[in-house]
């Protein structure tokens, strides 16, 4: 572990967590938003801190001496890769000293005002769980696109029905009350949707009310072709996301028919993606977000789920090549 900078410093407002493994490039533009984004919300540069945890990859203890004079950071190394976000997150949580912790993966950005709008709510004690919408993009964004009409957006007002049936906040969005002192964390046996599992738990076992700011103030990464957990998970049959889903809905049981039918869509959904995934169609790659605004408008105007409408979202999935192709 590096030497820890915060021995000298007062305790900050916001302990930005954000678990990296083998992104350099990208962690270090992540860093640079979060200065931004500390600059924005306050004059007082120990106001926000970076809590670095490397998952047993390529060493980045460089950053505490490339970062200590713009940024407040603290670097954990892992002595060995976790295989997913939940480890390294639930130990950047332990070492997170502010009063608030926001989280960042170590290849998406916050934009400038990320951290002043959605600790606002917080600090007036209106809320203990703020999120923003988020920008999703297929290409690196430095700064929010002047046109949005092009993209996908995560913006969903605030529906808990919803969030019981699937994971639409964005984890870069969400700033909360520091929640150290509880014995809630990322769920280790999950590898993905461990976000969406710990949402769940602040507003149900911890009781964290929510607000919603509607503004864009991130943005989401969802580059084609390259490396991460997202992408990975789709590569295989059956798929984590849906045996994630299983898990998740085993352990937070719900007795509300809207909820419980949409459950099963989305349990059917999976199905049907697994059977494509096993036959090697590729999965487009912003499917989860076309299923998102699709559940969002069904639920918030209280349509019943409709099965049928399931293999319109594979419509633009590729014949696979090779002898599969002819089976």
């Amino acid at each position: 572990m590096a030497a820890d900078p915060r021995k000298t410093r007062s305790r900050p407002l916001v302990s930005v967590v954000i678990p990296t493994l083998n992104r350099a490039d990208t962690l270090d533009a992540a860093l640079h938003s979060v200065m931004a984004a500390g600059r924005r919300l306050s004059d007082d540069v120990d106001a926000v801190e970076a809590v670095v945890v490397n998952d047993g990859g390529r060493s980045v203890g460089h950053l505490v001496e490339t970062w200590e004079r713009r940024l407040p950071l603290t670097v954990v190394e892992l002595d060995r890769c976790s295989g997913g976000a939940s480890v390294p997150r639930n130990v950047a949580i332990e070492a997170a000293q502010g009063e608030y912790i926001a989280f960042l993966d170590d290849d998406d950005i916050f934009l400038p005002q990320h951290l002043a709008v959605g600790c606002e709510p917080l600090r007036k004690g209106d809320a203990d769980f703020v999120y923003s919408g988020a920008v999703v993009s297929e290409r690196r964004l430095d700064a929010l696109p002047a046109d949005l009409s092009g993209y996908r957006l995560k913006a969903y007002p605030y529906d808990p029905r919803f969030l019981m049936v699937a994971n639409y906040l964005h984890t870069g969005a969400i700033i909360v009350r520091n929640f150290r002192h509880t014995q809630v964390r990322f769920d280790p046996d999950l590898d993905v949707c461990e976000d969406w599992d710990l949402w769940i738990a602040l507003t149900t076992v911890l009781r964290y009310r929510v607000t919603f700011v509607d503004e864009i103030t991130s943005v989401y990464h969802q580059v084609p072709d390259t490396s991460g957990m997202v992408s990975g998970a789709q590569l295989i049959s059956p798929s984590k996301f849906a045996m994630a889903r299983d898990y998740i809905n085993a352990k937070w049981p719900v007795a509300d028919p809207v909820v419980e039918g949409y459950r099963a869509w989305t349990v059917a959904l999976e199905r049907y993606r697994d059977d494509l995934i096993a036959r090697h169609r590729r999965m487009p790659n912003l499917l989860f977000d076309e299923i998102l605004g699709y559940l969002h408008e069904r639920i918030s105007r209280r349509l019943p789920p409709d099965h049928a409408h399931i293999g319109r979202f594979f419509t633009s999935v590729a014949a696979p090549v090779g002898p599969e192709a002819i089976r």
